[in-house]
């Protein structure tokens, strides 16, 4: 038998695609889009540890509010539209910008105030910072190789392992994996020919959630 969370996140997760966008589904609820990310992300609670689950009366609430019957959120859910073998489902679509920009994020910028003209549907929660970049350089291959587009979120909090965007105060951003040995932590690059760098006094500015890889 399926773990209440797992049926919740799962759930929430076919919400937020009825309603197109997750900041839509989070607008409908009058909740805050990182607090729908962080359920359908399994994050963990930052003082105890253990993900964090979703309470019934909020899931009685969400049910309430998006005009599902009481109990909907618990149960199995499966859409006939759906099969192993489809694509997974598009959340929206996010602005391709130049790695200068990157460099200058801040979230009291939108990232559309850039004027960028490529736009790029992604299949992660789409939120109010997420944005794109092209990959340039071998330093991430073979996984990243130059040209493909990886979607970037800033309000996701960076873990071990994970891959990410930094700023090393240089004005343009680079693109590694970040690693941690004890109390220090480094960027990685996946290509061997490249040094593994202290992170330092950089600033991570979001985590890689995505690649789009495109040939035509």
């Amino acid at each position: 038998m399926r773990l209440i969370d797992d049926l919740r996140r799962d759930n929430l997760a076919l919400l937020a695609r009825e309603h197109g966008l997750l900041a839509t589904l989070a607008k409908r609820l009058d909740r805050d889009p990182s607090q729908l990310s962080q359920w359908l992300n399994g994050s963990t609670h930052s003082v105890t540890g253990k993900p964090r689950g979703m309470r019934s009366s909020t899931a009685r609430y969400i049910e309430e509010k998006c005009g599902k019957p009481m109990g909907w959120l618990d149960l199995e859910h499966s859409p006939k539209e759906e099969s192993p073998e489809q694509s997974p489902p598009l959340r929206g679509k996010v602005p391709v910008i130049s790695w200068v920009h990157a460099g200058e994020f801040s979230e009291v910028v939108a990232v559309e105030a850039w004027g960028t003209e490529e736009w790029v549907e992604t299949s992660v929660p789409v939120l109010r910072s997420t944005f794109a970049l092209r990959v340039k350089g071998d330093s991430m291959e073979p996984e990243f190789p130059a040209g493909v587009v990886i979607i970037v979120e800033p309000d996701l909090a960076p873990n071990p392992g994970d891959y990410v965007v930094v700023c090393s105060g240089s004005g343009e951003a680079t693109f590694k994996q970040l690693v941690r040995d004890g109390v220090d932590w480094y960027l990685k690059p996946i290509n061997e020919r490249y040094p593994i760098k202290p992170l330092g006094a950089s600033n991570v500015i979001g985590v890689v959630r995505e690649m789009i890889k495109k040939f035509r």
